[in-house]
C-alpha cells in the first residue's frame, strides 16, 4: 500500500460551487514526486448537491473520501473536523475551508517543510478573507489557475484590501510565530498544514464550540500548549474567494464572544483571561506589554507602617487571603497571604517555584472560578490605576465577587511613570468612584497611614427613596 504523506480535510455545508472551485485548485497540484496525498471531504449535512461535486473528481483525486454526517444538535466544524482527523491517514494534515483554493505547488511545500517533524504547524498566508466583493476590483483575479495563483497572490499579498489581516505580526517576527506572547491568535483553520502527531496529542478540535468563532484559536491554543512549534509561511499563499458579505455579522460578533469566553472557562489563565475583550490581531500587544511589565517598579515603596496596618485590621485570622498588583519577592515574602495573583508569567513561573508556602495564580481576577465570598480579604495595591476601562469596571465586579472584604492600597500623590512617559492609564480617585459607580460598588476611607489610603470597596447603599410630599387638595369653588 503506498505511504500516505499527506491528508488536506476540508468540511462543508452547502457551498457545492465554492467546493469545486478548491476542489479544481487541489486537482492542479504538480511535482508530487511520489508523495502520497488524500482528500477527504466532510459534508455536514448539505441538502446542496455536494456529493455529485466529489464524485465529479474522483478520477482527478483518486484518493478522495467522502464522509456524510446527517444535520443534528451537535453539528458543528469541530465535529467535521475530527471526523476528518479520525477518517485522515496522513501522517500530515492539512485542514482547508471550502471556497480556499491553493497554488500548485502547496502541497510539495507543505510535505517538504513539515518533513518528519513531530510537532510543526504551518499558518499559511490566506488571502481575501475579508475583501469586499463590491468595493475591490475582482479583474485582479480573473483566469486565475492553480498554475498562475502564486504570482498573484504575490501581487495581492500587501494590497490593503486583499492581504491577510495577520500579515503584519507575521512579518513583525519573520514567520516565527513561536516569538509571540501568544502565537495561537494567528491560528485561523482556513488554511492549516500540521505533523499528525501534535494534532492529536492535541486532542483536535472541541465540539462543545457551536455556532461562529474561536473553536480554531481554541485548536491552536492546544496545539500550542502541547509544544508546536508554529511558523507562518510567505511562501505558501492561498486566496479565500471572496463572496458577499452575509447579514449575520451581529449573530457572529455574539457567538465569537461567547465561545471565546468558553474557551477561558476550559483553563482559568491569563492567557485567556481578556481574549473575549480583545480582537486576534491587538492580543499579542496586551500580552506582551504585561509579560514585559515589572509592577514593583511602576508603584509607590509600601512602607513597613503600612503593612502592618494590612496584618492587623484585614489578614490577621483570615484563613484565604489574596494580593494583586504586586512582584515584588520581598513584599510578597512579607505578607502573610495565602493567594498570589500575576500576570507576567516569566514572574509567575519564577514565584511559583520560590513561594512554595503561597498559591501563585496566573490571572489578572477579571473571571475567576472563585465561589462567591471564596476570599476573606483581598488586596489590591495602586497597581489598579494602570487598568482601563471597559476591563478596569469588569474587574473591579468580579474581585468584589469574590471576596468577603475587599481592600485598595491608594496613593494620591504618587504618579506612576507609567502615565507620565509610557501613556498609560493612571486612575485617580474621582476616576475610582465613576468606575465603581457604574458597577454599584462605592469606596469608605478606613485609615489613613502617611499619603497612603486604605480603601474598603464594597456594594453601594441603596439610594434612598423620598416621598415626595402629598399634594393639599384642589378647594372647589
Amino acid at each position: 500500500m503506498k505511504r500516505m504523506d499527506i491528508s488536506i480535510i476540508i468540511p462543508v455545508h452547502n457551498k457545492p460551487d465554492q467546493l469545486e472551485k478548491t476542489l479544481y485548485f487541489i486537482s492542479g497540484q504538480k511535482d508530487l514526486g511520489g508523495i502520497g496525498m488524500e482528500v477527504v471531504i466532510v459534508d455536514d449535512g448539505s441538502t446542496e448537491p455536494v456529493r455529485e461535486v466529489v464524485d465529479s473528481y474522483r478520477d482527478k483525486l483518486p484518493s478522495l473520501n467522502y464522509i456524510f454526517i446527517p444535520r443534528d444538535k451537535h453539528s458543528c466544524r469541530s465535529r467535521a473536523r475530527n471526523t476528518g482527523i479520525a477518517e485522515s491517514k496522513g501522517r500530515i494534515l492539512v485542514f482547508l475551508d471550502c471556497g480556499i483554493v491553493i497554488p500548485d505547488t502547496m502541497i510539495r511545500q507543505s510535505v517538504g517543510r513539515i518533513g518528519d517533524s513531530a510537532n510543526m504547524v504551518l499558518y499559511h498566508y490566506i488571502l481575501g478573507a475579508f475583501t469586499d466583493p463590491d468595493v475591490e476590483d475582482m479583474s485582479v483575479i480573473e483566469g486565475i489557475t492553480p498554475q498562475n495563483l502564486a504570482d498573484t497572490c504575490e501581487r495581492l499579498k500587501f494590497h490593503p484590501g486583499w492581504e491577510d489581516m495577520r500579515t503584519a505580526h507575521f512579518e513583525l517576527v519573520g514567520g516565527d510565530l513561536n516569538r509571540m506572547d501568544v502565537p495561537w491568535t494567528m491560528g485561523w483553520s482556513g488554511a492549516v498544514s500540521a505533523s499528525r502527531e501534535i494534532v492529536v496529542k492535541s486532542g483536535g478540535f472541541d465540539e462543545s464550540f457551536k455556532g461562529w468563532g474561536a473553536e480554531d484559536t481554541d485548536f491552536s491554543y492546544h496545539l500550542h500548549l502541547h509544544g508546536a512549534a508554529m511558523y507562518a509561511t510567505e511562501e505558501i499563499c492561498v486566496l479565500h474567494l471572496p463572496h458577499a458579505a452575509d447579514d449575520k455579522i451581529d449573530m457572529k460578533i455574539k457567538t465569537s464572544f461567547m465561545n471565546r469566553k468558553k474557551m477561558h472557562f476550559k483553563h482559568y489563565t491569563f492567557d485567556t483571561e481578556l481574549y473575549p475583550y480583545s480582537a486576534d490581531m491587538h492580543y499579542d500587544g496586551i500580552m506582551s506589554k504585561f509579560n514585559r511589565l515589572v509592577i514593583k517598579y511602576y508603584t509607590p515603596l509600601y512602607p513597613a507602617e503600612l503593612i502592618g496596618r494590612l496584618h492587623d485590621d484585614y489578614l490577621a485570622g483570615a484563613e484565604r487571603s489574596a494580593i494583586v498588583g504586586a512582584d515584588s519577592y520581598a513584599l510578597l515574602k512579607e505578607l502573610d497571604v495565602s493567594h498570589i495573583f500575576l500576570q507576567n508569567k516569566h514572574i509567575y513561573q519564577d514565584f511559583k517555584s520560590k513561594l512554595t508556602d503561597k498559591e501563585v495564580v496566573y490571572m489578572l481576577g477579571a473571571d475567576t472560578p472563585y465561589a462567591s465570598g471564596y476570599f476573606d480579604v483581598l488586596v489590591v495595591t495602586d497597581f489598579y490605576r494602570m487598568i482601563s476601562e471597559p476591563i478596569a469596571g469588569i474587574w473591579l465586579k468580579e474581585l468584589q465577587r469574590i471576596s468577603k472584604k475587599l481592600v485598595f492600597i491608594h496613593n494620591e500623590t504618587y504618579v506612576s511613570y507609567l502615565a507620565t512617559v509610557a501613556g498609560w492609564t493612571w486612575h485617580s480617585l474621582d476616576e475610582l468612584q465613576a468606575i465603581l459607580g457604574q458597577k454599584q460598588l462605592a469606596y469608605s476611607v478606613s485609615a489613613q497611614i502617611g499619603e497612603f489610603l486604605l480603601l474598603d470597596i464594597a456594594k453601594a447603599a441603596p439610594a434612598a427613596n423620598i416621598a415626595a410630599p402629598e399634594k393639599e387638595p384642589a378647594l372647589k369653588g
